[in-house]
């Protein structure tokens, strides 16, 4: 049996996956974020990954009638550019592997997190 190679030790594109998934019919995640970052780079320098991740994570304390936790509100105001200073340009969503409507999602999040 050979030696096998871990993620760290692949190649580029033996590590690169969104032509596999991009392709993929049906898959199970079409239009949600998986926070893989392949969006980047954003024209604005928005980390579209992590306002995706906090995003959700307020979206389910609401959904539990909680209120915005402070450290997932602290965690996004701390990212250099916000969800609002989304020019909708459309790079991103024409970058990301799962058809993630990502101009729609920084509008949403610009309302919890400026």
């Amino acid at each position: 049996m050979g030696e096998r190679t871990t993620y760290g030790d692949a190649s580029a594109g033996e590590r690169d996956y969104a032509s596999v998934l991009a392709t993929a019919s049906e898959h199970p995640v079409s239009g949600l974020c998986t926070y893989c970052g392949h969006c980047a780079p954003c024209t604005v320098g928005i980390d579209i990954a992590s306002v995706n991740k906090f995003f959700d994570l307020a979206e389910l304390q609401v959904a539990k009638d909680e209120p915005l936790s402070a450290p997932v509100a602290d965690h996004c105001k701390a990212l250099e550019a916000h969800a609002d200073a989304c020019i909708s340009c459309g790079i991103c969503e024409t970058n990301s592997p799962f058809g993630v409507p990502i101009t729609e999602r920084m509008e949403a999040a610009a309302e919890p997190f400026g």
